[in-house]
């Protein structure tokens, strides 16, 4: 083995490479990069010694003897602890590495062997042990780094490997950070990235159209990176979404998972964190009755099997419970694996070894085997195994051209103190960049059937995705176990087709769960029975409003009537059978925005003429006797019923120019709109046993600035409210019969006033109850009409039958 680097000249060494990095943090995220590194420097400075505590473990055991080939070693850091545990995938590895040992084509001369330390699934946990190997006293230069375990604890190592000129394959990570090359220059990955299994998860919404999902992320950069693509995805195709990002606090526990993190009407959930974060989700949804068919959850695919199983009381959850939230859930396996493939498909790494023969051999053979005695064997295996392959291959293909390439073998040389002949790889050390760079090509030029697939990069180090498997948890009706079921498949256009043997209904025996957007939508129009009601009241008023007015033109030339200016009253009578009128239209059945459109807008024009023609008119009455009774000049005006009737125009102009002032405003929509709103009055409901939604709306008047406009509107009919009582009580104490309605016009007047304020507040708060404000509404205006006609008319009809008693009573209301 090479002696030991001096500590200092190294130290110098990397302090130097690492402020050359500087010029080349131009963005936040590069930023954070750089202040990584130099934290990681200064914890090198404050201590020259492997950090205590960190054991290494080395794989294959190296051989002793005359005939033992010389040893070449490789950092492996993985996490043997912490979120995710990414051990589970190192019996592919071994496997990998005895064949590698036992194929003399390779590495001639040499045999490879592993350095382990865990880095716990954690940032700082990787640095040490990083830079705990990088140190190391007794296996001084490693030639590469295989890790380090899941994407959080491979982010910081990957950054700052090349600045010791060693490449960095991972097998396990597969944040889309990665595909940054500025930030991870000599980094190569077997697994796509995050950022492909969120267009799988785009693929499945857009097969079946689902219209909303919630997006449910643990706060960790591999999760929010690959949500964030898939953000892009829905927002493109109008796709409604939420996110619930969650935070780790002490011992992997969600803070402020609740029932709150589900309730938003969302249906198709997509879970998108480490496999404690899965467990809680999964245990809380079971809480809060979210299972299928009414409710789908997509989860992680590369989580360990049994992953649901592991520490699940302390959530609150059984393990049956647990099984029963998760059957039907779907998983999309985006990363190659061997369990997935034809079994009777050959390799290129080891003669006639076909895929069934790696799956035996490796559950067989490597499960509970020293050195590391790993209990079970997870999916990304095969994925290690083929990492492996391609970190031996580029090591083998970099041996050979340093053999062959004399000026290459030269230049490497120039690294090594004390040459005594041409370079040879185990004199490597972290100063030289030549080996390492020879190394980056012959990993860029990697192309081999592995164990998993296929296996090339891209030009960011990322291995491609050929296609996605969808899986589904089912119960096995054999054993009773909970399994995941290869379902179907996305090819890399995205299409999804099932897997032969599977159909609609195996997948969903129970329908397709809905996306909680509504399907079943209802317009509900007022009540038939309230409807009918006010239409029996508003006809009735309309045959009562005929009789006064028949009334009042038989007996116009009596000399009370004539005092009550009987022309005048033909416009009460008038606007009387508007309000009436108003009533049918408020109530009437209206399902379309059109109907409901034409009904709003003729209220607003009934209502408006109609209290203008019967309230005006008595108004401008009153101020007629007021005139009279008020003015001693014996030379004043007399004031005939054309002037009042002029003056009741004046105020029919004043409410059209509003209305058609207002109804220029607004467009085609004419005064007032009709708008679908919630029906607050019907609860919504679901049916079937998917819950599909069933909402229930109304139309309601509306329009752009509508309280500014209603608040005109009504204030000019307070106004004349106001005037009206002024001129009753100044003519109080006119005794002349037909001329002192002064009592009844008050007390017209103060229930008017009581029926119109309580019809303002109900155009404000009871907007959607369109029952209760209909009711409300329609019977203030009965009200309100009914006394107006019954003291303008019925209190004359006593007077007249005192004057004429020969007339029978019903004669002078026939």
């Amino acid at each position: 083995m090479p002696d030991m680097p001096d500590m200092r000249s190294l130290l110098k060494f990397r302090t130097d490479k690492i402020r050359s990095l500087e010029p080349h943090l131009q963005n936040v995220h590069e930023k954070m990069w750089g202040k990584l590194l130099l934290v990681s420097l200064l914890s090198l400075l404050s201590s020259n010694a492997a950090s205590p505590g960190l054991v290494d473990v080395i794989y294959p055991p190296v051989e002793n003897g005359p005939d033992a080939r010389t040893p070449l070693y490789f950092s492996l850091i993985q996490s043997f602890s912490g979120q995710y545990i990414s051990v589970y995938s190192l019996p592919g590895l071994h496997m990998a590495l005895d064949f590698i040992n036992q194929d003399n084509t390779l590495l001639p001369g040499y045999s490879l062997h592993y350095v382990f330390t865990d880095a716990a699934c954690d940032r700082k946990e990787a640095l040490n042990a990083f830079h705990h190997q990088v140190f190391d006293k007794v296996i001084t230069n490693k030639l590469g780094v295989i890790g380090s375990g899941c994407s959080v604890s491979t982010e910081p190592t990957a950054a700052i490997s090349h600045y010791y000129n060693l490449v960095q394959v991972s097998c396990i990570a597969s944040s889309p950070a990665f595909r940054n090359r500025v930030l991870f220059p000599r980094y190569f990955q077997i697994l796509p990235t995050d950022a492909s299994q969120a267009n799988a998860f785009y693929a499945m919404i857009r097969h079946y159209n689902w219209r909303r999902v919630a997006l449910i992320v643990q706060d960790e950069n591999l999760f929010t990176a690959a949500i964030d693509e898939l953000k892009e995805d829905l927002f493109k195709d109008g796709v409604e979404y939420t996110e619930e990002t969650l935070v780790i606090v002490e011992d992997d526990i969600i803070e402020g998972l609740s029932r709150d993190t589900f309730d938003d009407g969302s249906r198709i959930f997509i879970v998108a964190g480490y496999a404690p974060v899965g467990r809680q989700i999964m245990c809380e949804a079971y809480k809060n009755n979210l299972l299928y068919p009414r409710y789908l959850f997509f989860t992680i695919s590369w989580y360990s099997e049994g992953w649901w199983r592991d520490g699940v009381e302390q959530y609150g959850c059984t393990q049956e419970q647990m099984e029963q939230v998760l059957e039907h859930t779907l998983t999309i396996v985006f990363l190659p694996s061997a369990r997935y493939l034809d079994p009777s498909l050959t390799t290129d790494t080891k003669t006639n070894l076909t895929i069934g023969e790696y799956l035996r051999r490796e559950s067989e053979e490597y499960v509970n085997r020293a050195p590391l005695n790993i209990s079970k064997v997870d999916d990304l295996s095969s994925d290690c195994y083929d990492g492996m392959y391609a970190f031996t291959y580029a090591l083998n293909s970099t041996i050979n051209d340093l053999n062959t390439n004399m000026t290459l073998n030269d230049m490497a040389n120039n690294y090594v103190d004390n040459v005594t002949g041409p370079f040879r790889i185990e004199s490597f050390s972290y100063e030289n960049s030549v080996v390492m760079e020879t190394m980056f090509k012959n990993l860029e030029r990697t192309n081999f059937r592995g164990v998993s697939g296929d296996v090339h990069f891209d030009s960011n180090g990322i291995r491609a995705v050929t296609q996605f498997i969808v899986l589904q948890y089912r119960k096995n009706q054999s054993t009773g176990d909970l399994e995941s079921v290869v379902v179907g498949r996305i090819s890399p256009d995205l299409t999804f087709t099932f897997e032969p043997g599977e159909t609609e209904d195996t997948v969903w025996p129970r329908g397709v769960p809905y996306d909680g957007v509504t399907v079943n939508e209802e317009v509900l129009a007022v009540h038939v029975a309230l409807t009918v009601v006010l239409t029996f009241l508003s006809c009735a008023g309309i045959i009562f409003s005929i009789v006064c007015l028949l009334f009042n033109f038989y007996f116009r030339n009596t000399k009370l009537i004539r005092l009550t200016s009987p022309n005048l009253n033909y416009l009460i009578g008038s606007g009387a059978i508007l309000l009436y009128l108003a009533i049918t239209v408020t109530v009437w059945p209206a399902t379309t925005a059109t109907a409901a459109g034409v009904l709003c807008n003729l209220q607003v024009w009934l209502t408006g003429f109609g209290y203008s023609l019967c309230y005006g008119t008595i108004l401008v009455k009153m101020w007629r006797v007021y005139y009279i009774f008020n003015n001693p000049n014996s030379q004043k005006k007399k004031l005939h019923d054309w002037m009042l009737t002029l003056m009741v125009l004046c105020f029919l102009v004043i409410d059209l120019a509003m209305l058609v002032v207002y109804s220029a405003v607004q467009g085609s929509r004419g005064v007032l709109g009709a708008e679908r709103v919630d029906d607050d009055e019907t609860s919504n409901i679901e049916e079937g046993h998917q819950g599909i939604p069933r909402d229930f709306y109304v139309y309601v008047c509306s329009s752009l600035a509508r309280d500014i406009f209603l608040g005109i509107f009504y204030g000019y009919k307070a106004l004349l409210q106001v005037c009206g009582l002024f001129l009753a009580f100044a003519t109080r104490k006119v005794k002349v019969k037909g001329l002192d309605d002064s009592k009844w016009i008050a007390a017209t007047i103060y229930i008017t006033s009581i029926v119109l304020a309580i019809t303002i507040l109900s155009l404000y708060t009871l907007g959607g109850l369109q029952n209760r404000f209909s009711g409300v509404f329609t019977v203030g205006l009965f009200i309100g009409t009914t006394f107006i006609m019954a003291f303008v008319f019925v209190s004359k009809v006593g007077h007249n039958t005192a004057l004429h008693p020969s007339i029978p009573f019903y004669k002078c209301v026939s």
